[in-house]
């Protein structure tokens, strides 16, 4: 399907001042015609929330793929990876991207002026990235996640919670299997586990079975933790219908539960290896019927976002930032195609990507916010009220403001949100997606 681009510019009633409204042109998509039925996806996009980016508090040092979540007033981190920074990230911050793996857990009062990053007590486990993260009742949950030495991927949880005496990390019981990249969401004081992959430290990633192809469609399993009944451990649901998957975004809103995107571990098909593939089909679990249905596929074939568990805004949309397009596409059928649309990126060079998608659940329509200032794979990402914070991540390399981020970068990002409904109007466009 060949779609051509038209741009039909309306005038323009404010104009930006800073570099925060200048990081991509303020458009707004609109339909020129019904959306194909779900779960085909759109043709066209309408911007939906407006972001105005800034630089947060720098981290204590580069890494990515952490997880935490705000507990009271602060936003924490822990553990993540390091990958010991690019020449260019040497050069021009040298000591800023120690390589290896962390325990390190940090904590930043958001309310507090001019704040800081406080170390709290290290994660009890062994050093990883891809651990996964739920806040409940002022605790949190992590569990899971990898690393480059034996067992290469973790089935350990705990549980960070603030005290008299003060901050406290307390032993989980293990998930069934272990799996990294998986990701949480909370229904009262549920915790759902969605997706997820193994580890083997040698052949990669395994999302269609474990390493020892003992379960089958790893990526799809659905599993519930009670937090008030922490001994009875985890309880398997029907798994999900679609494309085993991690790296992936899985949020509660009102009660059900919402699965976008992600990525395969390695693909092979009659002997011919398609390597990781972008997952566009997305589906939503209802908890009282412990029932599946499908949602419309994503607008552009691109994925890896954020596992953080806190990613809807206004109890309505979800927020999707970055992310990678892989080569191929990985159908729930267990075919394989070729990617489609484009995904948009700040710096060719980083072969990363900035979009921002938004998905509203009561619709079951994509939209747009405004681009990352830079293009980012898997930063921990999190919302409180009208803000997003996006800490660390991958991106290849580059500058915010003038300022240098490295490819694991030491980077605070944060985002002001806003739907455009209730923006100020600005230059408006009408864009079709190309294909």
């Amino acid at each position: 399907m060949n779609m051509t681009m038209r741009l039909i510019f309306l005038p323009t009633l404010l104009t930006a001042s800073s570099w925060m409204m200048d990081v991509t042109p303020s458009v707004q998509y609109a339909f020129a015609e019904d959306p194909p039925v779900s779960p085909l996806p759109q043709l066209q996009l309408k911007q939906l929330i407006r972001i105005n980016w800034s630089l947060g508090t720098d981290l204590p040092q580069g890494f990515q793929d952490s997880d935490g979540g705000i507990l009271g007033t602060h936003l924490i981190t822990s553990c993540g990876f390091c990958s010991g920074g690019l020449e260019e990230d040497n050069r021009r911050k040298p000591g800023r991207y120690p390589r290896g793996f962390l325990t390190k857990t940090w904590a930043l009062d958001l309310d507090q002026t001019s704040s800081q990053w406080k170390l709290l007590p290290d994660f009890p486990g062994i050093a990883r990235q891809g651990l996964f993260s739920a806040v409940v009742d002022e605790s949190l949950y992590l569990w899971g996640g990898f690393s480059y030495s034996d067992p290469y991927c973790y089935s350990d949880g705990y549980r960070l919670r603030h005290e008299e005496n003060g901050w406290r990390w307390d032993r989980l019981p293990d998930l069934p299997i272990p799996i990294t990249s998986a990701a949480l969401c909370v229904v009262g004081r549920k915790i759902y586990c969605c997706g997820g992959a193994d580890y083997d430290g040698l052949t990669g990633f395994f999302t269609e079975y474990d390493r020892n192809k003992q379960h089958a469609r790893l990526g799809s399993m659905l599993m519930v933790f009670d937090t008030e009944r922490p001994n009875s451990g985890w309880k398997v649901l029907p798994e999900c219908p679609g494309t085993p998957r991690f790296v992936h975004t899985f949020q509660s809103v009102s009660g059900m539960l919402y699965l976008i995107g992600g990525a395969t571990g390695d693909v092979v098909r009659e002997g011919q290896r398609f390597g990781t593939c972008s997952v566009v089909d997305n589906w939503q679990f209802n908890p009282a019927t412990e029932t599946w249905a499908r949602l419309r596929d994503l607008p552009v074939s691109s994925g890896n976002y954020p596992k953080s568990s806190q990613l809807v805004f206004r109890d309505r949309y979800i927020i999707l930032p970055g992310g990678h397009q892989y080569s191929h596409v990985a159908n729930p059928d267990g075919t394989v195609r070729n990617p489609y649309g484009k995904a948009s990126q700040k710096r060719a060079a980083s072969g990363l990507h900035n979009d921002v998608f938004v998905y509203d659940t009561r619709t079951d329509l994509f939209g747009t916010g405004n681009s990352l200032p830079i293009d980012n794979n898997l930063p921990m990402s999190v919302i409180r009220g009208d803000r997003l914070y996006l800490i660390g991540g991958e991106t290849g390399g580059g500058e915010i403001e003038g300022r240098y981020f490295g490819h694991h970068p030491d980077l605070l990002l944060i985002g002001e949100l806003q739907l455009i409904d209730e923006a100020p109007a600005k230059v408006h466009a009408n864009i079709e997606i190309q294909r």
